[in-house]
């Protein structure tokens, strides 16, 4: 008897085929729906405000000088009545400028403690990478689904701080110039690339350190450095105009003055500090030491997009590079 060569073979048991990017990013979204929902109310209410914000700046009216609004007797008799709204305005103006130069830390204590260090810490990531999830997937998906939440809300905010600070009492008067770091800040693409280098930030020392409370205190406080610290190299991030004359003479309305030297008839700079204490004997202190001009360096208004796209690029090298270590991290640690 011979024995049958071509019977049906039996179906064999296949590898389950990995999850796709969509429902990870569900699971990822419903994991952490709470900072979700609390961002999007972040997002609403300031964008609320900032709306109210423009709507009541447009009816506020500059009648004089800046001096004005602080003393009496100049101007027409609504000045005082404006001078109220005005300091309201300007009071939340600030405070706003505040809350997004502050969210980045927010943002990176939230992701070295929820988004990967408790993870770490609980062994729920080790489960994950077992159900044909690889390591350096799991962390993109992370990241992407994070990254895009964070940097949607915020690209909305923006321009609405922008538009609400652009109403006329604001850009004739000077007050809260785009010269002060929480406001250049906040007016431009910074912001969004802050809050991905926070993120990344957060993430490597969620994975890094492996315990939440200690990659949220790590990630917090190098981020905080990070937006005191950053804020100081705008100025050298462009090439500077050059004035000389008098104190403040050839500088344009608006501009960012980085430095004041005085020189003497050398070239050599003088020490001028005495000098500035009384203004008004300013010119005869300055011939005294023989101070033939001050030089000044500046950046006019005309550069501050410049400056913006400049430190946005830094902030972004820098969070691939914690990115890329992030990476290598992962592959010495997982097969």
């Amino acid at each position: 008897m011979s024995t049958t060569l071509n019977r049906p073979t039996e179906p064999g048991t296949s590898a389950p085929s990995p999850p796709s990017f969509r429902t990870l990013a569900r699971v990822v979204l419903r994991l952490h729906r709470g900072p979700l929902l609390t961002w999007v109310a972040v997002v609403v209410l300031v964008g609320a405000g900032l709306v109210w914000l423009r709507w009541v700046g447009v009816s506020v009216v500059l009648p004089g000088p800046l001096e004005c609004w602080d003393g009496t007797g100049c101007g027409p008799q609504e000045v005082e009545a404006d001078s109220g709204t005005w300091s309201i305005l300007v009071f939340w103006l600030g405070w706003i400028s505040v809350l997004l130069t502050g969210l980045p830390v927010a943002v990176a204590a939230w992701a070295g403690a929820a988004l990967t260090g408790a993870e770490q810490e609980r062994g729920t990531a080790a489960l994950a990478w077992t159900q044909s999830v690889s390591p350096r997937r799991w962390v993109a998906v992370k990241w992407a689904v994070a990254g895009g939440v964070l940097v949607t809300g915020v690209s909305m905010l923006v321009p609405l701080y922008v538009w609400a600070r652009s109403v006329p009492f604001l850009t004739q008067s000077g007050t809260y110039d785009w010269t002060e770091w929480v406001v250049f800040t906040a007016s431009g693409p910074v912001t969004p690339a802050l809050l991905l280098l926070a993120l990344t930030l957060g993430a490597y020392a969620g994975l890094l350190l492996r315990r939440s409370l200690a990659a949220l205190a790590v990630s917090a406080g190098t981020m905080f450095g990070a937006v005191q610290g950053l804020p100081q190299l705008i100025p050298y991030l462009w090439p500077a105009e050059r004035a000389f004359g008098g104190l403040g003479e050839g500088v344009p309305s608006g501009a960012w003055r980085v430095s004041e030297t005085a020189l003497d008839a050398q070239g050599r700079p003088v020490p001028m500090g005495e000098c500035l204490l009384d203004e008004s004997a300013f010119r005869q202190c300055a011939d005294a030491k023989g101070i033939e001009g001050v030089e000044t360096l500046y950046h006019p208004v005309s550069h501050a997009i410049p400056l913006h796209l400049t430190e946005t690029a830094l902030i972004l090298v820098l969070t691939a590079a914690l990115a890329f270590a992030a990476l290598r991290l992962l592959r010495r640690r997982t097969p």
